[in-house]
């Protein structure tokens, strides 16, 4: 059934989509939800449904983690989930901002937010294209972005002790590369 949604999700998004965040964002639940020790195949759900609001609103939505919920709910409704599942993967929609809305109250849906960030730590050649269109193709408006996003993931979004250890060293060579580019100093 899994295989499913992970079917339905790539069909909607954009390869750049798929590739640099939704499959890093499963990469990391799943190694999450094993480290803690709770249900796999629910983190999975959690993460490919987790910006579905975003991917299937085409030009994506500001409040895509309150559209996503429907959604979500209607295609692990199709696939014959259960009621709990579907419940668990709603919340983790809906919780996946963690610094906005609903705040995760589950360690399912912990893991969810944490692996959304924690997917923008492989992700920044990504960022840094994506803060170029945010920024109107300025440099260093994009890098400032980039790590305005990667320091509010750092310090607001990261709550479990083990993706905080996991991505210790990456965030340290972020902050290090990003820090001796901007304003045009060596840090």
């Amino acid at each position: 059934m899994i295989e499913k949604v992970r079917e339905v999700v790539q069909s909607q998004c954009e390869e750049n989509d798929w590739k640099y965040h939704i499959l890093l964002v499963t990469k990391y639940a799943k190694l999450l939800a094993r480290k803690l020790n709770v249900d796999e195949n629910t983190a999975e759900l959690g993460a490919l449904l987790h910006d579905i609001g975003r991917i299937a609103i085409r030009g994506g939505d500001p409040d895509h983690e309150i559209t996503g919920v429907p959604i979500a709910e209607e295609i692990l409704k199709e696939q014959g989930y259960s009621p709990e599942v579907i419940e668990e993967v709603k919340h983790c929609v809906a919780s996946h901002r963690a610094s906005k809305g609903v705040p995760p109250r589950t360690i399912i849906a912990r893991i969810v937010a944490d692996a959304d960030a924690m997917a923008h730590f492989d992700a920044v050649p990504a960022l840094i294209q994506l803060g170029l269109q945010l920024e109107n193709n300025d440099l260093e408006k994009a890098v400032q972005w980039v790590r305005g996003k990667i320091e509010r993931d750092w310090a607001r979004k990261l709550s479990l002790p083990e993706a905080r250890e996991m991505m210790a060293e990456k965030y340290e060579a972020i902050r290090l590369v990003l820090g001796s580019i901007e304003g045009g100093k060596l840090s």
